[in-house]
């Protein structure tokens, strides 16, 4: 049995594909299945992952299911109870797989682990922008104002996952942010140090064409958030006020450096 299985749902992925499944591939970890869902793609992705020999890929062909239907399919299809999420768009550094799960084998009472990251603007890379968080009581502390996790970036315990209910369907852009908080009632959280993983940022990505939703969604999640953990009142005035600009300017200081 695979000792983690990596979740990648790709909808028309062609342009970055390979390097996101050669990024889990080259790890220093080999104990692991790759689970790809071509969620309904139209361009050459269901022929680019027809290419891969490696028996620890699983390929699942299916509609267009939309991401938190599509993650919950194939997480409920894994074989191990630590679970990787990796989006088709972005790579994992060679540790990646080997720091998370020795993290996670080591701190039985931790369901959550991320990780810090690398933005990545074209060839250009650059650290990424929101505040890094480290400790559990911190998390606690800011998720009313942020969500401090890259989905890319995480592990978490399938059978947390499955307890709390999965993605919630009714989220279709802050699905991610929305499951940490849930998770957070289940055990604790830790973002490592270490930069593990590179988030690609283009205009075409699903976050900048959907800023609108986007800053709504977190609207709400940060409610709830606020509701179950408390928090900074001045932070939670500024996270607020600067996500209803967001709504005003959904463009505005989305790719500066």
């Amino acid at each position: 049995m695979p000792e983690v299985s990596v979740i990648t749902s790709v909808y028309n992925g062609e342009a970055y594909l390979d390097e996101c499944v050669q990024s889990i591939l080259n790890q220093t970890f080999q104990e692991f299945e790759f689970i790809m869902l071509n969620n309904g793609s139209t361009d050459r992705t269901p022929e680019i992952l027809e290419q891969y020999t490696d028996s620890r890929i699983r390929v699942i062909h299916q509609e267009n299911l939309g991401i938190p239907r599509s993650l919950n399919k194939g997480i409920e299809l894994s074989r191990s109870d630590l679970i990787a999420r990796l989006d088709a768009d972005d790579f994992s550094s060679p540790h990646r797989l080997e720091r998370q799960v020795h993290y996670m084998k080591q701190n039985p009472g931790t369901v959550l682990c991320g990780s810090r990251f690398q933005r990545l603007l074209g060839k250009d890379s650059f650290p990424q922008k929101i505040p890094f968080v480290e400790n559990d009581r911190a998390i606690r502390k800011i998720i009313s104002c942020f969500n401090p996790f890259a989905h890319s970036t995480v592990i978490f315990r399938k059978n947390a996952f499955l307890k709390i209910g999965g993605y919630n369907n009714r989220f279709k852009f802050s699905q991610d942010y929305e499951l940490w908080v849930r998770m957070l009632q289940l055990g604790e959280a830790r973002v490592l140090k270490d930069v593990l993983t590179v988030i690609r940022e283009t205009k075409q990505s699903i976050s900048n064409q959907n800023s609108t939703m986007l800053n709504l969604e977190g609207l709400r999640v940060r409610w709830n958030a606020l509701c179950q953990f408390g928090g900074d009142p001045a932070k939670i005035l500024y996270y607020f006020l600067k996500s209803v600009a967001g709504l005003i300017f959904p463009f505005q200081d989305r790719f500066r450096r």
